[in-house]
């Protein structure tokens, strides 16, 4: 997943030349394949492109608030200054309440420091600004223990992804991908060793020797202290999902392999923001019904906003993906070595993939919520769209991505 700084794209990552963006291919492309290709759809027409701050007052505790709240109407909005990003398509924040952001990153790095993770690191996660990150995400939560909870999921899985796949500067090794994250998944579902050989005690002292694998269960034994046992399931499941599309990602590594584009989009669609996207319902009080989750048409809507959401995470991680020893970049790398163009061109390309995601959330959005008579459906898909433009605001200002550029 990957001082406060922004995502600096400096002129010589993208190329010199501005070229205008074309739009990403929806189909074959080639002498003879102009029939097979899709057409892009138009752009919605927009009135009233301004955003609404919510204040934490204007936002109510309890599970039973409406179904709803105000939008942030989604429009082309410009990127970070000086990232040199094409604008995007994309909602703006429902929320920015900046003293519940800080009050909930500080609770964070005490809890950082409790588990152990990121170790004399903690102004590096003071500056990534989770905290924020969550305020942002779940604008229908004002309880800062609530949100806390969110933080806890980014705070773990980005230790996860630095600590064991994409940092070689801070001990991640490809070869080790595999066993690690499989221990992994033991610290959110535990594997229940019976006998007096003592195998469930040297599990346990595995386990409990990792920070990164003190924080997941941290983490998950609080996501039990406020959701389901349906929803730690689902929480569970995304989650260890996610692994599984990391360890093929590192196999690409170690083979010095570059997939085909759609393989890249397939396995980032998994590995994303949807673990983290799992908690909209868990962290805002109630509960989307098992059978509605799982409901094609709306697990449809969910992977394509969460697949938006990592596509706009490797245009800003574009830069810092450069440096020695961390990954191998993103959407854009993938796309400029398939198709052989430049920096810039693939750049453009992964914004309009970017931006078709979210014209296609949306009219799955509109769509389910005009078919389906369901408060909490409701409120989830409109959980979804707010998650997106607080996303984008975080990627837009967090220390995460900035660069000694």
């Amino acid at each position: 997943m990957d001082s406060v700084g922004r995502a600096w794209l400096p002129g010589h990552v993208l190329g010199a030349t501005d070229q205008r963006r074309a739009p990403f291919p929806l189909g074959p492309e080639g002498l003879g394949t102009s029939a097979a290709r899709v057409g892009r759809p138009a752009p919605p027409e927009h009135g009233n492109t301004s955003v609404a701050l919510t204040s934490r007052s204007a936002l109510s505790r309890s599970p039973d608030r409406p179904a709803s709240w105000p939008a942030s109407p989604s429009r082309a909005t410009e990127p970070a200054r000086g990232s040199g990003l094409p604008a995007l398509y994309c909602p703006g924040p429902v929320r920015v309440d900046e003293p519940l952001g800080a009050e909930v990153n500080e609770r964070l790095l005490a809890w950082v420091q409790r588990v152990g993770i990121f170790p004399g690191r903690l102004d590096t996660v003071r500056d990534c600004d989770y905290g924020r990150y969550a305020m942002l995400v779940h604008p229908d939560c004002d309880d800062p223990d609530r949100l806390l909870l969110a933080a806890q999921c980014m705070a773990a899985l980005f230790a996860v992804d630095d600590y064991y796949c994409d940092d070689e500067r801070t001990g991640s090794d490809t070869a080790l991908v595999g066993n690690r994250l499989t221990l992994a998944q033991t610290a959110l579902d535990p594997a229940y060793l019976v006998g007096r050989w003592g195998y469930q005690e040297q599990l346990e002292q595995a386990v409990t020797s990792d920070p990164v694998l003190v924080a997941l269960r941290s983490y998950i034994d609080r996501v039990a202290g406020f959701a389901t046992p349906a929803q730690v399931g689902r929480v569970r499941h995304e989650t260890v999902a996610m692994f599984v599309a990391m360890n093929s990602e590192a196999g690409w590594r170690t083979t010095e392999t570059t997939p085909a584009v759609w393989e890249y989009l397939a396995a980032r669609q998994v590995n994303s923001f949807l673990p983290c996207m799992t908690l909209i319902d868990v962290i805002g009080g109630y509960e989307l019904p098992s059978a509605l989750y799982a409901h094609p048409p709306v697990r449809r809507a969910t992977m394509l906003a969460a697949s938006a959401s990592i596509v706009l995470n490797d245009l800003y991680s574009m830069a810092k993906e450069t440096e020695p020893g961390i990954g191998d970049g993103g959407l854009p790398d993938v796309i400029a070595a398939e198709r052989g163009c430049t920096t810039r061109e693939a750049v453009d390309l992964s914004a309009d993939y970017h931006d078709q995601l979210v014209h296609s959330f949306e009219a799955a959005h509109k769509e389910l919520t005009a078919t389906i008579p369901s408060p909490e459906l409701w409120r989830y898909l409109g959980g979804l769209h707010a998650w997106l433009g607080g996303n984008h605001e975080w990627h837009a200002t967090t220390g995460r991505y900035a660069t000694s550029a």
